[in-house]
């Protein structure tokens, strides 16, 4: 499903304000979140009210996404660290409008904007939540969590080297790795590994698997 950031009169996106505020690790383990939310996947989730849902985040200092549903989107309203705002939070969303699709083109394009935008601004700026990022991305995939890996993949190469740069390092056609971190994409082991070991290079990290017991 798409996400989306709520944005208020202002335009501002008041969970965009918290997530720019957060250190580049906690930032990337918070998109993680939101890529599984995007899937659908709300083990995490449970109803705090008003058609709002509370995704608590399984690091950090209890952090919380408020989100809701608006027909095929998913609608971030905001994020936190505690409890403390809840009532307040639960306050925040979208109000009531018109119902026909047009009406509803037009008031979503005024009120959301795509959390990928809200990611690939701050990879562009920001060295430490681009190495965060691919870390966290990899580490999905050798857990088990294949398809929240690829997304987050995705976005992080959309964000930094982009698919034509990775088709000339890897020789892979653009449209192959589009379709290979697509949501119906099924990676060979080989490409998977040599995307990975190209984006290592060109972000000049070096990732290492370390036993723990």
């Amino acid at each position: 499903m798409q996400v989306l950031e709520y944005l208020d009169g202002a335009g501002r996106s008041p969970f965009r304000l918290w997530f720019d505020r957060l250190d580049a690790v906690a930032a990337a383990k918070i998109t993680i979140a939101v890529a599984r939310i995007g899937q659908a996947n709300l083990s995490n989730a449970k109803g705090v009210g008003a058609g709002v849902l509370e995704c608590r985040v399984d690091s950090g200092p209890g952090y919380r996404i408020y989100f809701g549903r608006d027909g095929e989107a998913l609608v971030i309203l905001l994020g936190g660290g505690t409890k403390q705002r809840q009532q307040a939070d639960t306050q925040l969303r979208k109000p009531a409008g018109p119902t026909t699709k047009d009406e509803r083109r037009r008031r979503d394009m005024a009120l959301t904007r795509d959390f990928k935008d809200t990611v690939k601004a701050r990879a562009e700026r920001d060295p430490k939540f681009r190495a965060a990022l691919l870390t966290e991305a990899v580490e999905q995939m050798l857990s088990g969590d294949v398809d929240t890996g690829k997304a987050v993949l995705r976005d992080y190469i959309n964000a930094t080297v982009g698919f034509e740069r990775l088709a000339r390092e890897t020789g892979t056609p653009a449209k192959s790795l589009m379709r290979m971190f697509g949501p119906k994409g099924n990676p060979r082991a080989d490409n998977l590994f040599a995307v990975i070991s190209r984006l290592q290079k060109v972000s000049g990290l070096r990732l290492g698997v370390a036993v723990a017991r």
